[in-house]
């Protein structure tokens, strides 16, 4: 079971969920037309500034004693992270909007962002979960991007859903957060990217 949940855990990663959501976009709204070519662009891009510069900070963190482990189970170890993070979406904000992309594509870096940012406050006092908001906010973006594009794949809801159960459960198998923590965490990161997209009403 171990195992299974660092799986689980690894393919989850909170810095993988930008690239996941990207790559949503491009393939179930009216950004599919896009050619592969610039589809390839795009995602590689958010991959560089939301899942590979954070992770450089973070093994940087870890190699100079700024943090205990890779997965910083400490609350405190996480300020230096999650800035990082924020700055990567805030650059992938700007990014996409040179490339003329819609509101509410954009609004998916303002949500993560003001998740962040919340998140950032709250570890001061209390360890939130970082999986379970990042997939609370994937969740968030599919159905405030789907509201939005007035669009309807079931099938992806179940799927993410199922999924963010699995992350949750993984997460308390391995002993790394409580369910309180992954609530509040799920419910952080879905309220932002949702809301925030809805928000972004135009197209």
């Amino acid at each position: 079971m171990k195992n299974f949940a660092n799986l689980v855990s690894i393919i989850c990663h909170p810095l993988l969920m930008m690239t996941y959501g990207v790559l949503l976009a491009l393939s179930y709204t009216y950004l599919a037309l896009f050619p592969l070519p610039a589809k390839i662009y795009m995602v590689v891009a958010v991959l560089v500034f939301t899942a590979v510069l954070p992770s450089i900070v973070v093994v940087m963190l870890v190699r100079s004693g700024g943090a205990g482990d890779l997965e910083l189970s400490r609350k405190g170890e996480r300020v230096i992270p999650y800035l990082s993070f924020m700055a990567g979406n805030i650059a992938c904000f700007f990014f996409y909007s040179k490339l003329g992309m819609p509101p509410w594509f954009l609004s998916m870096f303002t949500g993560v962002s003001i998740a962040l940012l919340f998140a950032l406050c709250i570890n001061f006092v209390w360890k939130i979960s970082a999986h379970a908001m990042g997939i609370g906010g994937l969740l968030g973006a599919i159905m405030g991007a789907s509201y939005v594009q007035m669009i309807n794949p079931y099938r992806l809801f179940i799927g993410v859903i199922l999924l963010a159960g699995l992350t949750c459960m993984s997460r308390i198998i391995l002993g790394k957060h409580t369910l309180m923590q992954l609530l509040c965490g799920f419910l952080l990161g879905f309220a932002s990217t949702f809301i925030t997209l809805v928000l972004n009403i135009s197209y």
